[in-house]
């Protein structure tokens, strides 16, 4: 009897996940669905290069010398020569591992950070276990960037790449023989693709690196439990807000980020004049927000790993502003929707549809700040259009968001692709 066979009679599946971490961001790391197939009676393993929990089916990979060879020569010659993931050896200690050999299938989550994974181990890892992979941004779709950020070099091989700064940031330009080494390990790879959003897999159906591959569309899920509306007066007095002010939330990545829209949020908030006291909570990044201070209240929240004040602050602004001219998903726009912030986002990336615009929030032309301070004052002006729009949204996330469909999703592809010959 096959492995798959076992796995279908018994009901029970085993599965290791590859990533780059075991703390932040479980949503995007695997740990969630860990944490769900372990509870199910399901066996579950993490392969990291960070960990932080002690979770004991959690494994760190590699050992002290591929750690430090990772860390100082790979890295820095893979910066030199312009290439990503290919010379890191710490990924590769996982087949000696029973726990890779036991598997049933392998999820690939976020394998490109930290330089600790090498692509060159897919084709190799495939020729036993079944496998898919998280695409969480376009990376594995170009010669180096994250975002091509309007170049469509992309599509037919890189090469003369004029954006070495764009993350991950090169010296040298080998973008063409990165994105052959790619092309090449995934068309000798049969891995099913998620993507989490229609963008993503609009993106993915053109790229000659991806597209010969099947590819599903799985959302992120929010914590219902957690992400919900509270009490907004309340949730104001943690961070010193006054009951009757405006209050807008942004992400904020250094004055030098060219992803998160940050020169229009400046340019669309200097071009307002506030109509009472008006408060800016800013998420992640601190320093730089000078120029706002003159005019606005800025409280700066900075990176926070407690999960409570990202709620409490998300309830207690009046609009989330996300207006990236890249992203992939937007977990952040569907967290405030869950707790009842309207979100205005701009066109051109995975958010108007995320947010379901105009129904579930506000999409306003790209790189366009005038439109965003529009957009704002629209917002705070119009009760009927805010209370629709806060309705609308908190329907949305119930009907497509949950934490427990983004699991469910995950289990029954798993269970699909253990079940084929």
């Amino acid at each position: 009897m096959s492995k798959n066979e076992t796995t279908d009679c018994k009901g029970i599946m085993n599965i290791l996940t590859i990533t780059t971490w075991d703390s932040a961001g479980e949503q995007f790391n695997g740990c969630k669905i860990h944490k769900a197939l372990k509870s199910l009676g399901h066996k579950s393993n993490m392969a990291v290069m960070i960990k932080q929990s002690n979770d004991e089916n959690i494994h760190k990979l590699g050992n002290a010398i591929t750690r430090l060879y990772d860390k100082t020569f790979a890295a820095l010659l893979e910066s030199i020569l312009g290439l990503r993931s290919i010379l890191p050896i710490s990924g590769s200690t996982i087949f000696f591992k029973e726990y890779y050999r036991d598997a049933d299938l392998i999820h690939l989550q976020i394998i490109h950070g930290n330089s600790f994974f090498s692509l060159l181990n897919i084709p190799l890892m495939n020729k036993k276990h079944k496998m898919v992979w998280t695409i969480h941004d376009p990376w594995m779709m170009t010669g180096h960037c994250v975002y091509p950020l309007g170049c469509e070099r992309w599509k037919c091989g890189c090469g003369k790449c004029q954006k070495f700064e764009i993350p991950f940031r090169i010296r040298h330009d080998n973008t063409a023989l990165m994105w052959k080494i790619k092309r090449w390990v995934m068309h000798h790879s049969d891995i099913t693709l998620i993507v989490a959003s229609k963008w993503m897999y609009e993106n993915v159906c053109m790229s000659p690196i991806l597209s010969h591959l099947p590819c599903h569309i799985i959302p992120l899920g929010v914590d219902l439990e957690k992400f919900k509306p509270m009490d907004r007066n309340q949730c104001r007095k943690e961070f010193g807000i006054p009951e009757d002010a405006d209050v807008l939330a942004f992400r904020f990545k250094g004055t030098d980020d060219q992803i998160k829209g940050w020169n229009f949020i400046k340019e669309a908030l200097l071009s307002l004049t506030p109509r009472k006291p008006t408060y800016l909570l800013v998420f992640e990044g601190k320093g730089g927000l000078e120029i706002l201070k003159n005019k606005y209240n800025v409280i700066e929240l900075g990176w926070s790993k407690d999960t409570d004040t990202v709620i409490h602050a998300l309830n207690s602004a009046d609009i989330f502003l996300m207006p990236s001219i890249a992203e992939a998903f937007g977990m952040m726009a569907v967290e405030s929707m869950a707790c009842g912030t309207p979100v205005i986002v701009f066109d051109g990336t995975a958010l108007p549809d995320v947010i379901h615009a105009p129904e579930g929030g506000v999409s306003v032309p790209a790189k366009d700040s005038k439109s965003l301070a529009d957009a704002i004052i629209r917002l705070l002006n119009d009760k009927q259009l805010y209370a629709q729009l806060v309705e609308n949204g908190l329907r949305i996330v119930r009907e497509e968001y949950t934490l427990e469909k983004y699991i469910q999703r995950h289990i029954e592809l798993y269970r699909s692709l253990l079940n084929q010959e």
